[in-house]
């Protein structure tokens, strides 16, 4: 859950008048982490709540149902309103238990909040 939290509060945040290079320019070393991430986001970007609550993995739906994870984004993402641009800022690999994660962060501007 706190994973998705940040996520939706990293997305809420002011975000400064400049923006991140395209993704296209950027090379990160977790191709792959990032492009799950964008899939993800996606998923979100298009209140398809159910498809990004399957998206999460076993610690998080076990912490949250689809009901609350719903209703939460609902409350969070739906305000925003449509994804102007969204660029890639960075990707770090977190040592958590058990087999650690890849963390990756964007600069999203929103129709309703820059």
């Amino acid at each position: 859950m706190t994973l998705v939290l940040s996520l939706l509060v990293l997305v809420a945040l002011p975000q400064s008048p400049t923006t991140a290079p395209p993704t296209a320019t950027i090379a990160p070393a977790h191709a792959e982490a990032v492009a799950a991430a964008l899939n993800w986001l996606d998923l979100v970007d298009h209140y398809d709540w159910d498809a990004s609550y399957r998206g999460t993995g076993p610690a998080f739906r076990k912490q949250n149902t689809l009901q609350v994870w719903s209703r939460t984004s609902q409350q969070v993402r739906v305000p925003l309103g449509a994804v102007i641009s969204r660029g890639f800022v960075s990707e770090e690999d977190v040592p958590a238990p058990p087999a650690g994660y890849t963390m990756v962060k964007f600069r999203t501007s929103f129709a309703n909040k820059a």
